[in-house]
This record gives C-alpha cells, structure tokens and sequence, in this order.
C-alpha cells in the first residue's frame, strides 16, 4: 500500500498537467438518499454511508456500480453503506440504484482525493494506570499504523474527566512524528486534586496528517472511555504526604456530602471545593516548614483528616573531608548544610561509600556527622549520598592518606639547661611517621617579645623528638609552646601545646653602672655624694646582690678604701674632713650570684669655666629642650643633671649622657609645674667642666594659691599695701607679676561677689597690674574718704593668673573735708540772698508796677482776659475828674425820644480838644467810652435819715444800643431770661426816668432784682430809663449800662452790645464774679 500511494502520487504529479475532466456533481432527482458521506480511512478503500426516506433500510436492496481506471464493476448490497476501492490517480465514480424501491431511485457521484476526507481509526487504549505516589494518571494506546508513512505527524486529542460528572479537568493536545518503531504512545498527566478524592476517566481521539495526501484531514472518531475509581471510604487525601517548602497543594475529604462544609489545616480554616457527590476538597498556597509532627488536616464536620510533612530536599553534604592524625585511622565528617525540617522516618539519610575497598557507612543519626575507619591503603576515593523523601544530594572526595595528616599536640613536653644562652627542648609526637618529614614551630615569648623557631625532624619509631634554643638572655624569664606538621605537602598544624615557662642561668652582669656624684662642701668639711642607676633585668644578668664602692686620691699608690652596699641602695656618700682638699676616684661595681659588673670611674675633679651661662626655659606637656655650645675638649660626651629646685622636694638627682650638644628631657622625668634646676658638663677624662645652668619648667601652671598681703597704712586718700613672696611649689611657673584690685563696696554688693565684679570695667574699680615681680608694696592713692573698699591680689605666671585673696578696708575720715561740706553750702545761700536782695532794691519800681499796680488795668488782669477773648466789644469805663452828683447820660441807641437830663455832667476829658481817642475804638465802632463821676459825698451828718435821702449814691444806667438792632425775642424768651439778663442792679434806683416821670411804688420785682447802691429806695423811679424796666414796654431788647462803685473804676456789670451777649453764662459769671470779691 505505501508503495502504491508513493507510484499514484507521482503519477498525480505527471497528470496533473493533463486537462481532467469536469468534476462531476451528486445526481439525484429523487431525492431519496440522504446525508450521503463518503470518506477514507487508509488510502486505499472509500467508504460511503446514507439515510433513506425509510424507517427500516433492511427491506432496500441496492445496486452499486463504480468504476475508476479499471472497467466499470457492480454489486448488490443491503446494507446502506458500501466500500470500494480507492484509486487515488483516477477519479471513483459511484452510481446507487435502490432496485426494490418504486421508481427505482439512483445516485451517481465521483470522489477524488480532493474531496474525499481521511479520517483513521478510533485509536485504541492499551492501559490507563493511576500512580498514588505522585497523583499521576499513565495512558498508552495505539493507532492503525498499516497505512502509514515515515515521518508522519500524528495528532491525539486526550480528554481527562472527572467523577460521574464527567467534568473536563484536562484537553491535552498530543503529537509527534511516527517512525515504525513506534507501536505504542504515551503520556502522563498529574492531578491537582489526589486521585483518591474521585473518579477520572480518560478518551482519545486521533488525527494523521500526511503531508502527501492532498484532500481533507480530519480527526478520528473518540476511542472508548476508561475509568479509574476513586475512594468510596470517608477518608482525607493525601495521607502523609511529604512535600517541599513552598508547594501550592490540595487536599480532600471522601464520603462527604452537603454544601456548608470546611477543613482546618493548622490553624487556618479553608472552605471546601466540591469535587463529586461524595468528595469536597481545598487548596492550600505556598506551606511552611512543618513542625516535626507535621500540619494536620481536619475534616470538621467529620472529624477526621490527615497529614502532611512540609521540609527541604538534603542539600549538598558541607565541608566534607577526611583526615588522619597518626596514620592509624582515617576520620570523615561533613557539615548537613540546611536544615530539611522532616524527621523520624522522615529524616535524611547518609551513606558513604569508598569505591577502592567497597566499605559503606549508612550515617542515620543527625548527631554526629562523622565516621572513623582503620588506615588500610594510601589512596581513597569516597562518595556521599545524602536522601530524604524529597530527593537526593551527592558530594565526592579523593585524596592521599599522607597528604592529609593532621597531628595531634605535642606531648611530654620539656626544657632542660645547657648553658645561661641555650635550654634544649624535648617532646613526643604520638603517630605512625616513620619516613615522613615533619616541621614543627615554637614559640619563645620574652621581655615583651616574640621570636620564632622553626625545627624540621624526620619521623621516629618512638616519636621522640628534641630542639636546641640558642641566643637567649641569662637570668630570663621565657614563656615556651610548640606545634607540628607534616611537610611536602602542609596539610594542617597540630594544636599549640600548653605554655611552659623556663627562666635561665645567671650570669655576671654585662654593663658597668651609670654613676653620677655632687660634691658639697660645707664648714665641718666637704661631703661627696655618689650616684648609680640600677642596671635593667636585660642588663643584670640575675639578681644584684650588692654594690662595692671603693675611693682614693688620684695618683695615690694606696690601696682603695672600700664599702659594700645592699643592693635597695642607688647612692651613697663619703664624709671628708676640712682639711682634705684632694681629688678622689671613685669606683662601683654591682655583684650578682655569677659575678662582678665591669668597674664604673668617676672623679671628682672639677674643671673651671667662666664661660657658664645661665638661663631660664619653659618647655611644653611632652618635656622641654636644652641646648649648648659644644666644646671641643669633650672626649667622653655630655652629663645633663636635673633636679627640683625647692628644699622640700626630696626626689632623686636624675642625670643622662649625651654625645650631642642638645636634648629633650620627657615630662615623665621632668613633672610639670615643678621647677628644675638642669646643670650640663662636659666630660673630659672622668673630668667635668661646667658648660651651663638652667632653670625651667617643662610647662608652667597657674599659681596654686595666692599670695598673702596686709594693709601698712591707710589715710583719707589713699591705702599702703604690702604682700609676701610664695614659694616655688606654690608658683609652679615663672612669676611675670602680680594685679591688685580694689573695689568699692556698695550696701547691696555681698563681699562673696566680689571675684566675680572684680575685672569689671566700672569707674568704681581699679586695676593695677605689676609686672615687676620683685616689688611687693603699692600705695593706691584718690581714694574717698571714710569709704569701704574690698582689696583683692593675685599672682600670674606664664601659665595665667592664680587665684584671688581679698581684704576689706575703709579709708580714714578727713575732717577738713566734713568743715568745707558744711560751710561751703551757708556760704553760697548766705551770697544769693545779699545778691536777690540787692536786686530787688533797686528793681522796686519795677517789681511794684508788675505785681502791685496802683491802678490795675483791665486790659491786663489775668483775671478778665477771658472776658476780651469771648466778647471783644467790651467797654471800658475810665473815671474823670467831674462835679459831684452831675452824671450825662448818653444813650446811642436810634430813638426819637429826647433825652431828659436831669443834672448836666461835663468831664473835662471829652471837652479836652487834646483828648484822642484810643487805636482800639478806631477799630471796633462798638466800643464806646463811658464816662463816670462818682458823687461827692455830703459832710452833713446832722439828720441821718435825711442824709440817707440826701446823700445817696445817684447812678445812671447808661444805655448803649449797637447800630444793629437784634431781632426782638419773644414774651417767653424775655420773660424768662429777664432777671438772668437784667445783670447786676443797685440797691436804691435814681429818680430820672427818660420816659416816665410819674411816681411809680415798687412791685415784687423790683425787690428781686438784685443788688443795688446804698440809695433810698423812695428815690429809685421803676420806669426811669435806668431802672430795670424802663425799656421793657419800648423795646423787647434791652442793654443797660454798667454800674460801678464809688470807689471803683471798674464796670459792675459789662455791657451787653448784642443779642448773643443776652445770654445768662457770661452775665451771670461775671455778676458771680463781682459778687464773690465783695464778700471777701
């Protein structure tokens, strides 16, 4: 058949150029065949199916007729299906005949491979397999493979359907290229849900898409169901299931049924998925580490579940190696790595395997990861197999036993002396190492250092083992330690072995003392004072003993004398009597248990040097510096000597020796604030000359107290204060000076207060700053007088100033002071007042005229300005000389009444042809002059009730009316304010009436109206023109002059010129005015 489909599809290629005939269509008239289906299924035959009209298709006989390239070829059939043979090249045409039928009913059709779909067989399942372990499902099934061709691609469709329901859960497309090797296919699909929850059925359904056959390609019909069956017992899923941290997992419960249901898995509650009837399940993302009893599920309804174990896979063994520490056996050990979280059954398991000999180790303990063998060969190859449910790991290690030795700590370790250089030291090293070569390493820790030595030894049978350690010093303490390895190649150090200590033999000490001596002479004799510096432990060589000093004249033959000191003492000294004046040598040397030190010479010849200076130095915190000159004679270098200058200080002379003509003496040797005398020699054969004197400090400090003064004098002016020197201990520097101050004290200033005001910058206080350091008195002068002061003193140095010491004082009282205080002040009261006096004598004219005139002026009384500020046509009313009782009245107001005189006046002042009028009535046309004579007074006193007649003061109201006649006020208005506006009234009215002449007696009013003249009031006529009245029934608006005094020249009550001056306020103040002055 394949060979047969290759020939027809290249014939295909060679006929298609020839023109084929028309496709010819189905045929049939009748309508009687239906659905008619044609198709292939293996390349060589088509198959054909139809429906008829009929119920039963039995009873139809049908003749079938086709032909292709071979002649036509017929057959009877019942069925309604037929199969011919399929000649791909040729076109197929097919003619049915239903011959039983009435009318005979027939199809013709032609099929070619255009037309003509190739459908394959359903494909056939083999095995459809459930794996629990993995919740996988495993399908094998086959395909008709008899028609076809190599590298034909085939195609399966699989459906996975769950429980009864026939749910689809998976629609896989499944494909590959067949070969003839391949008779069977395969494919897995892995649950979400375990298989156990429900039921899962599979079916398959194929497509062969054969790239040579040209017409329609379709799928093949679906093979038959296959089923696996779940659980039907009440039962949760998966049962101990061991799953790696992370995992997204799902969980059932079987033989349940309901809607409202739910599980606990841990702590957390889940809701349920229903899966089938009798199944529900849940899913669960990402667990954590389970504990080691693992994360229950709880069915809750049902009260029953399962668990699951949720770790890590076995990571890769760490640190895995192997080693020996004597040759004798080997020991493995590894690191787990991470912790897989899964225990018991769970846990991981090692197992270690050696390939050369085939020894395996099964490790199932999760204390130890180790294991110890005996050495059996040279080369070992081992491999590490760590498991657990969740996979495996694998590590691998080869090597060489001799490589990798690892020894243990030296033992039986001991020093031993062979000379106050060298100690052997000798120790064990347990091990099979014959024939290896081994290093070891010791350490040899003394006077604060480290120094190593590296000994190399061969491997022994008895694993014995010695080093000599060289160049050490005598009578020295040494701490000891050693360690080994293998050599060619290292592999690792054994442990340090425990320290051993090990001091060394003494011996006679390696240097000659450093010796210094002070030659002090004194009345009784002279004493020499010789001093040495210990030599260091380095230097000593063991323990001094003592000390032998020996002395003689220079150049004398005698034996020296000697004395030996202990060895607590670092000086001595040698007594000599006044009459020894020679030079000694002097010789010590320090004794030990092995020996004497070289001999250290000194003399005490003394070279002379005028040349020696002297100076003062201040160093800095880390010491202080010297300098000199050199001297050419210096065969044997300097000696700089330095010691506290103060008595009190007992501290040792300290010297050092320099090649140089400088050098820096450390404060550690040379405290600060303390002063030192530093002396330098030069050193000539054991002969020192003087070279130079200093006085210093490495630094100064302020003063530690201050210094004491007393008050010697004090006068008015001035205070006289003395104070002390302090001593070098207390200075502690250089002094530069000293400062006073002195402070006024005020009642409110607290004495405590005063360092804090005392550098002040007030007036009040005074600052003397002395920088003389030898003066020790100051007089402080311009002092006051009987005045307390708070005296205050402190001492500075380089450093700063000290602290303070005050003092109180009051100056002395000075009583010509006091005489001058209290007379200078009569004296100056006693010169003003002859001076004021003196004054006002000869201003008393003029002091008379302005505070007591004669005659006051209205005009400038303080009194009656305001009466020019509200009313400025105020009338002045001046006296003249006139006859006595002869008053003109003049009146200015426009009224054809004549005026009545009753007695003439005429003032001499306006028939004066020289009178001027003043500047003031020029300017103000209302101001109006008014002249008034007093009446004479009548010396008859013989009646005195006619003299009261008689004599009575006549007054004439003179009426001025201004040239502008004010508006008339009504009845009311005048009515109201008449008495207000009548002003002031005499006592006794005159008896002119301008008017009226006849008597009128006088009503209630005319008793009200006020004041009035010392008059009869018989004399006073009510409708006179100077009477109140007078003008009330001719005018609404009456002015009445001024009455005055007899003897007065002011006006009683002012004019009133216009309507506004009517009001009562000024009329009435003023009348209040007048009449306060006459009750005083």
């Amino acid at each position: 058949m394949k060979n047969k489909l290759h020939c027809c599809l290249l014939l295909a290629v060679v006929f298609c150029w020839v023109p084929s005939p028309s496709k010819s269509q189905e045929q049939d008239s009748s309508g009687f065949f239906l659905n008619l289906q044609c198709f292939t299924r293996n390349l060589e035959t088509v198959m054909c199916s139809w429906d008829t009209p009929n119920t039963t298709n039995s009873d139809i006989l049908y003749q079938i007729c086709y032909s292709a390239s071979n002649p036509s070829a017929c057959f009877n059939t019942s069925n309604n299906a037929l199969e011919v043979e399929f000649e791909m090249i040729a076109p197929l045409r097919i003619t049915i005949n239903a011959n039983n039928v009435q009318g005979s009913p027939e199809i013709t059709f032609q099929k070619t491979m255009e037309n003509t779909p190739f459908i394959p067989p359903a494909p056939e399942i083999l095995s459809f397999v459930a794996d629990h372990q993995t919740e996988s499902l495993h399908v094998q099934w086959s395909v008709d493979n008899t028609t076809l061709l190599n590298e034909v691609e085939v195609r399966c469709e699989i459906l996975i359907l769950r429980s009864e329901n026939m749910d689809i859960v998976e629609n896989a497309l499944w494909k590959r290229r067949w070969t003839p090797n391949d008779a069977l296919f395969y494919w897995n699909w892995t649950s979400e849900f375990p298989l156990l929850c429900t039921s899962h059925s599979v079916k398959i359904r194929c497509l062969i898409d054969d790239q040579y056959y040209y017409g329609k390609k379709d799928w093949s019909n679906w093979s038959r169901l296959h089923t696996v069956y779940g659980s039907i017992e009440q039962q949760a899923f998966p049962i101990d299931k061991v799953v790696s941290v992370g995992t997204n997992m799902t969980f059932c419960c079987t033989g349940t049924s309901g809607t409202n249901l739910s599980a606990a898995l841990g702590n957390d509650q889940y809701p349920l998925i229903p899966l089938s009837s009798n199944s529900s399940g849940i899913r669960v993302q990402n667990l954590p580490m389970s504990e080691e009893s693992g994360i229950n599920l709880v069915c809750d309804q049902f009260y029953f579940g399962t668990v699951v174990f949720v770790g890590y896979p076995p990571d890769i063994p760490q640190n895995f190696t192997c080693e020996t520490n004597d040759l004798r056996q080997i020991e493995c050990w590894w690191n787990p790595g991470r912790e897989t979280g899964l225990y018991g059954d769970r846990e991981t398991i090692y197992t270690l395997h050696e390939s050369q000999s085939g020894i395996t180790y099964v490790h199932n303990t999760d204390e130890h990861y180790s294991w110890t063998h005996e050495v059996s060969q040279i080369f070992y190859s081992f491999s590490l197999e760590a498991e657990n449910p969740l996979g495996k790991s694998q590590a691998s290690l080869s090597f060489n036993v001799t490589h990798r030795v690892h020894p243990k700590a030296p033992s039986n370790v001991r020093l031993e002396d062979i000379s106050h250089k060298e100690i052997s030291l000798v120790w064990r090293l347990d091990g099979k190492f014959v024939s290896l070569q081994l290093m070891c390493e010791i350490e040899v820790k003394g006077n604060n250092q480290v120094e190593m030595h590296n000994a190399t030894v061969i491997g022994s049978e008895d694993g014995n083992y010695s080093y000599i350690i060289d160049n050490l010093q005598p009578y020295h303490k040494y701490d000891i330690r050693i360690r080994c390895a293998t050599m060619d190649p290292f592999w690792k150090w054994s442990d340090w072995t425990a320290v051993k200590g090990h001091t060394t033999l003494e011996a006679a000490p390696a240097r000659h003392l450093d010796i210094w001596l002070m030659n002090a002479k004194h009345p009784d004799g002279r004493n020499i004072t010789i001093y040495w510096k210990p030599l260091p432990i380095t230097e000593a060589n063991g323990k001094i003993h003592s000390y032998n000093v020996s002395w003689r004249l220079l150049g004398s033959p005698m034996e020296p004398q000697k004395i030996e000191l202990p060895a607590a003492l670092n000086w001595t000294q040698i007594k000599l009597n006044s009459s020894d004046n020679g030079d000694y040598e002097i010789t010590v040397v320090a004794v030990n248990a092995a020996g004497l030190s070289p001999p250290s010479r000194i003399t005490t010849v003394q070279l002379p040097n005028e040349d020696a200076v002297a100076e003062l130095a201040v160093g800095d915190a880390k010491g202080i510096n010297i300098t000199w000159q050199l001297d050419e004679n210096a065969s044997c270098g300097y000696v700089v000597q330095w010691k506290p200058s103060s008595p009190l200080d007992t501290s040792a002379l300290m010297w050092k020796r320099f090649n140089s003509n400088s050098c820096f003496i450390r404060s550690d040797q040379f405290p600060v604030g303390v002063r030192h005398n530093i002396t330098v020699f030069a050193c000539n054969d054991n002969q020192h000359r003087l070279l130079k004197r200093v006085t210093g400090y490495t630094a100064e400090l302020t003063p530690r107290v201050a210094p004491n003064f007393t008050v010697v004098e004090t006068t008015s002016d001035s205070i006289y204060v003395k104070w002390e020197g302090m001593p070098e201990e207390d200075l502690r520097g250089f002094l530069h000076g000293h400062i006073v101050y002195i402070v006024k004290q005020e009642n409110s200033t607290p004495s405590s207060s005063f360092i804090d005001f005392a550098d002040h910058t007030d007036s009040k206080n005074k600052k003397f700053n002395i920088t003389n350091p030898a003066v020790r008195m100051l007089k402080i002068q311009d002092l006051q007088s009987g005045t307390s002061y708070r005296l205050g003193l402190l001492a500075y140095t380089g450093a700063g100033n000290g602290p303070i010491k005050s003092s109180s004082v009051v100056t002395n009282d000075n009583a010509l002071g006091l005489i001058l205080a209290i007379l200078i002040p009569i004296v100056v009261a006693v010169v003003l007042g002859i001076v004021a006096s003196t004054i006002c004598y000869q201003k008393r004219e003029w002091i008379k005229e302005t505070f007591y005139p004669d005659i006051p002026n209205p005009e400038n009384s303080k009194a009656l300005q305001f009466q020019n500020e509200a009313n400025k046509g105020i009338k002045t009313l001046e006296m003249n000389p006139c006859t006595p009782n002869n008053v003109e009245v003049v009146e200015t107001f426009f009224s054809t009444v004549p005026k009545i005189l009753d007695t003439e006046l005429h003032s001499p002042v306006t028939e004066d042809p020289n009178y001027e009028t003043p500047e003031e009535d020029t300017e103000d046309e209302n101001h109006v002059v008014v002249s008034y004579c007093p009446p004479s007074a009548n010396e008859d006193t013989g009646n005195p009730a006619l003299d009261e007649s008689a004599a009575s003061s006549q007054v004439l109201y003179i009426d001025i009316q201004s040239m502008n006649q004010p508006q008339a006020n009504s009845e009311e208005e005048l009515g109201g304010n008449f008495k207000d506006s009548a002003g002031y009234k005499p006592q006794m009215q005159l008896a002119i009436n301008t008017v009226n002449m006849e008597l009128q007696p006088p009503t209630e009013e005319d008793f009200a109206a006020g004041y009035r003249p010392q008059e009869n009031p018989s004399t006073s006529v009510v409708g006179s023109t100077d009477s109140p009245t007078s003008l009330g029934s001719n005018s609404e608006n009456a002015s009445f002059g001024s009455p005055c005094s007899i003897t007065s020249r002011h006006f009683l009550i002012p004019p009133v010129d216009d309507i506004d001056n009517l009001k009562p306020t000024p009329v009435g103040w003023s009348l209040s005015l007048f009449q306060n002055k006459q009750e005083d």
